[in-house]
């Protein structure tokens, strides 16, 4: 090849010249656009390295903070040392008390304490399912007025599926209808059943009420709570889990370029021991 281009060219230097400049034209072209690739897949390769050790130690500013809260100590502001090689800031936010309703937060009514709901689950052999029972109980003193129920529900554990037709084995309850299903952000079906007139009711005499069905599923069988829907605007929605509210921030920063390479937005409630986490955002 290059014996036939010599033979070509000899004697006509002058046109070695475009040729030789075409060359360095095109190495150019396809030099300088692989080196900026080159530059660019490293650039992006740190920011993602960046981005996955600033997410992992803004998670740690957020449990330290959590385990704080649940142990009745101050929450941190900023994490002792660097974690990750990033320092990570912390804000708290105290929202007040609020109960867990329909997977959201709310403020519970004025005279919330005068029902308590809890939720409890057992193995029914006979069934080869989980029994689910709601228990509604009046609390109120001797004297106090009946209270009209218009709602009740229950979060159950993820992984778990209310079995069709299973609240109407049973009788007593307060509905034997099929409850509304709906999902959760976290995959947990919200099962709730709304009551109509003559509405169902608790009182001294009569001071338990239950809701009872079954579900099938298998796993851990946590995050589950129950509530219940008072008919007076002055009790409201009671949730069995009460407690206060908080948003954490956790924002992990390089120290060098005081650039944010992770942020944790969290938001929890912490009451009666239990700590209970209704959303957890991650930005990087």
């Amino acid at each position: 090849m290059f014996r036939i281009l010599k033979k070509i060219l000899k004697g006509e230097a002058g046109q070695a010249f475009p040729i030789v400049l075409a060359m360095l034209v095109i190495g150019g072209l396809t030099i300088v656009p692989s080196l900026n690739l080159t530059f660019t897949s490293a650039k992006t390769s740190q920011m993602l390295e960046g981005g996955t050790k600033g997410t992992y130690a803004a998670d740690a500013g957020v449990e330290e903070t959590l385990w704080a809260l649940a142990n009745g100590e101050s929450p941190p502001t900023q994490l002792p040392g660097n974690i990750n090689d990033m320092q990570v800031n912390i804000q708290t936010v105290d929202s007040g008390n609020y109960t867990l309703y329909l997977g959201e937060f709310i403020e519970p009514g004025k005279h919330s304490d005068y029902l308590d709901v809890t939720g409890n689950i057992t193995w029914d052999s006979g069934e080869n399912a989980y029994k689910y029972t709601i228990t509604v109980t009046w609390q109120p003193g001797s004297g106090a007025p009946t209270i009209h129920l218009v709602e009740v529900g229950a979060r159950i554990p993820i992984g778990y599926s209310y079995k069709a037709g299973s609240a109407a084995d049973f009788t007593e309850n307060l509905s034997t209808d099929e409850p509304d299903e709906i999902l959760d952000s976290q995959g947990a079906y919200l099962l709730s059943w709304e009551l109509g007139p003559p509405y169902p009711y608790v009182s001294e005499d009569e001071p338990v009420q239950t809701q009872i069905f079954y579900i099938t599923g298998a796993g851990e069988q946590e995050g589950h709570y129950a509530w219940v829907v008072a008919n007076r605007n002055d009790i409201g929605a009671v949730g069995e889990i009460t407690g206060t509210s908080y948003e954490i921030t956790a924002t992990a920063i390089h120290p060098e370029s005081s650039k944010t390479t992770a942020k944790i937005i969290t938001k929890a409630m912490i009451g009666g021991g239990n700590t209970h986490i209704l959303s957890w955002q991650i930005h990087n």
